[in-house]
This record gives C-alpha cells, sequence and structure tokens, in this order.
C-alpha cells in the first residue's frame, strides 16, 4: 500500500503532528514500535484532534495517549498507510537508525586505527603508543570529522615520519616532499598537530600542550626547522668539541671573550658535541645585559653561559634540551618578577634546571635594592614555595640587572 501523502498532512498536521514526533524519535533510536504514546498537558485542539482519530468520547484526563497498535490498524482501515514507519517516512523523510548509523560508525573507526597500528609500528615501534593515544582520547576522530577523512590524515602522518630524522631540512621543504603541498605542515594545522604527538612519541617526550616556541624545538629534535633564522639564542663561554662550523664558531667567540648568537638552524644543521659538557656546570640568565657585563669582566674567562632573553625561544630550548641531553648540570638565574618566576618553571620543568641564588633568602636580601613595584601578581615558584609569598610582601619586582656584581663574582669563582 502506498501513502496517500495529501490525507495523512491532512490528517496528521499541527494538533497530532506529536504522534509523529515520537514515532520518528523511536525509529531513529532503534526501538520497537508498539506499545503506547504519550502526550502530558495537551492543548484543547490536541485533545479533540485525537478523539476525533480515535472516535473516542471525550474524557478531561491530565494526559492523552494512544496505542500503536490502534494507530496502525486506523491508518490501514482508512488506506492512508500500512503502518507507522511508512507514514512517517511519507511526510518527515528517510528515517536514519541513529544507534546503527553510530555502530557503524564505530567500526569505520576501529578499522582506521587498526589499520594505522599496522602501518605505523613498521615505520618506528615507538608509534604504537601513539596510534594508542589517538584512539584513547579520540584525538584523530576530533581532527578528521570522518573516518574517512581520519584515514587520509593518518597515512599523510605516516608518510611524513618515514622522513624523519630529517639533515636540517625546513618544514615547508618536508611538507612538499612527502605531501606535494608545501603549507600541509603549517603550525596550525590538523597534520601538524598529528605529526607532533608522533614525535613526542619517538622521542620519549612528556605529552603537553605546548607554545609556539616549544614546538619548533620539538620539530628541532628530529631535524626539521620552523622559523630557523628568528630569534636565536645568545650564549657565552661555551667550548664544544669537534670541527664543525658551530663548534669553531662558538669556541672562536669564548676565546675571545666575545658573546655570540646561535640560529636554530645552525643548531641543527651543524651541531655541535657537546659531551665535554657532562656534568659540568652551565648557567642560564634571563638577560641580554647580564651576558654583556659578564663578558666584558671575565673576558675569556667567562663560564658557559646561555640567555633566555626573556620567554626561551625555540633556539633556546633546542640548545638547552641539547645540553641536557648531553648531561650538562643546567642552572638559572632569573627576574624575580612574574615573567622571571614563569621563564624558572619552565627551565625545571622541560630541562631539569636548578636555581641559582633564586631562593626566598636571595630575593629578600636583594629586596633592599631599590625595585620596581610589582605589576602582576607572580605565579608559584616551583624550586622555593616560599619565593611568591616573600615576593609579594614586598611588593617589588628585582631584576638581575641590580644584582649583576654578585652574580658575576659568582661566576668569577
Amino acid at each position: 500500500m502506498t501513502v496517500d501523502r495529501a490525507r495523512a498532512e491532512a490528517l496528521f498536521g499541527d494538533e497530532l503532528a506529536w504522534i509523529i514526533d515520537r514515532v520518528q524519535a523511536r525509529l531513529e533510536r532503534g526501538q520497537p514500535l508498539p506499545g503506547r504514546l504519550r502526550l502530558a498537558d495537551p492543548t484543547g485542539g490536541q485533545r479533540d484532534a485525537l478523539e476525533r482519530l480515535t472516535g473516542r468520547r471525550p474524557t478531561s484526563a491530565r494526559s492523552i495517549s494512544v496505542e500503536v497498535a490502534e494507530l496502525e490498524r486506523i491508518l490501514v482501515r482508512a488506506g492512508i498507510a500500512e503502518d507507522l514507519a511508512a507514514l512517517v517516512e511519507a511526510l518527515r523523510g528517510p528515517v536514519i537508525d541513529h544507534a546503527a548509523a553510530a555502530a557503524a560508525d564505530q567500526q569505520r573507526w576501529a578499522a582506521v586505527h587498526e589499520q594505522l597500528h599496522v602501518d605505523a609500528v613498521a615505520v618506528h615501534p615507538a608509534l604504537s603508543g601513539w596510534v594508542e593515544e589517538l584512539a584513547a582520547t579520540g584525538l584523530l576522530r576530533r581532527l578528521g570529522g570522518d573516518a574517512d577523512t581520519g584515514a587520509q590524515l593518518a597515512r599523510q602522518a605516516l608518510e611524513v615520519l618515514r622522513r624523519l630524522p630529517a639533515d636540517g631540512m625546513p618544514v615547508s621543504q618536508l611538507s612538499a616532499t612527502a605531501l606535494g603541498d608545501s603549507h600541509a605542515l603549517d603550525d596550525d594545522t590538523s597534520l601538524a598537530t598529528l605529526v607532533l604527538r608522533a614525535i613526542e612519541a619517538v622521542t620519549d617526550l612528556p605529552r603537553r600542550d605546548r607554545s609556539a616556541a616549544e614546538r619548533r624545538a620539538v620539530w628541532a629534535r628530529v631535524g626539521v626547522l620552523l622559523d630557523e633564522l628568528s630569534a636565536p639564542v645568545l650564549v657565552a663561554g661555551l667550548r664544544p668539541d669537534g670541527d664543525r662550523l658551530l663548534a669553531t664558531i662558538l669556541r672562536a667567540h669564548a676565546d675571545a671573550g666575545e658573546p655570540c648568537r646561535v640560529t636554530l638552524r645552525m643548531l641543527v644543521r651543524h651541531p655541535a658535541d657537546w659531551c665535554g659538557l657532562r656534568d659540568q656546570q652551565v648557567l642560564v640568565c634571563e638577560n641580554p645585559t647580564m651576558v654583556a657585563a659578564v663578558t666584558d669582566r671575565l673576558g675569556s674567562r667567562t663560564p658557559p653561559l646561555v640567555c633566555t632573553d626573556g620567554q626561551p625561544s625555540g633556539a633556546v630550548q633546542t640548545l638547552l634540551g641539547q645540553l641536557s641531553d648531553a648531561g650538562a648540570a643546567l642552572a638559572f638565574h632569573v627576574d624575580f618578577d612574574g615573567g622571571g618566576i614563569r621563564i624558572g618553571n619552565l627551565l625545571v620543568d622541560r630541562f631539569g634546571a636548578a636555581p641559582w641564588r633564586m631562593a626566598r633568602a636571595d630575593y629578600e636580601a636583594a629586596a633592599g635594592i631599590a625595585g620596581r613595584p610589582l605589576s602582576a601578581s607572580p605565579p608559584e615558584a616551583s624550586w622555593d614555595p616560599e619565593l611568591t609569598p616573600a615576593i609579594m610582601a614586598c611588593g617589588r619586582a628585582v631584576h638581575e640587572e641590580q644584582l649583576v656584581d654578585g652574580l658575576i663574582a659568582d661566576l668569577a669563582r
């Protein structure tokens, strides 16, 4: 029996549309239709329309209801439709069983992750954990949207990962070589997010949300350059081993008692041999003025010194990572203010650096020096929980430049 659409629309118009709503909802949830459809607090028009449809006597009950079987008998007897499912599809269009669709979608995604696991482990065994994380967190699903797009993203990520580690290759060149699109790995793309997570797994880096500078440092760990010439790292007194370009330049500057700026490109393309600094202290400061003052006074006797120049750039973090991996003992001094403490927290967390004259007692000893009022409340210092309360109580910032004499005296010793 075909549905008499005109009569169906006339019969199940505004007043009885709730019946079609209830039936459609059950069909979409994959629920059986037999049972009773109920409407609480009906309007007078809804009550009258149902009474006309079923031939019942008027009632003043607080709700109205009708059996599905009774409705279907009425439809068949009137020659309108053979059942309620056919009626709903004629009035509302094809009914989607959302439960079945969700189950099918889940199966498709399971197949995507299963295939990705096989392919990823063939590239690098450590990528097994990456695939497990993608499945557990739903990251690939969020980035891809649907299973087909997710599978394509995964294949593209593997094409990139097969070419790593690189040898100082710009990320745009890697992207063009692997994918035919120099912008596919731009910093804000889903694919870049996916590949960075994989690099973290392969290089055994902890999983965390990262700043732009930190993402550049992650790429650099596998020989990929992102913004390789801007924001170089300022150093002094570094004498790495080896005869490669970077090592030669750094030793020449150290012997001349001059600071040197090193780009991310140089660190990746001409890496130095830092093994000679194993167990030796490398000092990290925040301000370039500090580097200038130290080299002015100590010249070629300047000990190994790295400057973050504010929040650490990708070049800074790459160098500190290389030094830390080589076993150097990093120690830091920064400004006694919010920005300085944030830098210190990062150095402790990312590179296991130790504080250098950065305890509460050091601040209180320096607090008598004229400093400017705090512009904002500093975060808690992870290395000394008493430091931030002391700074807040005093209400003044103390910068490295104000302490340069004492710091240089330490360095000279």
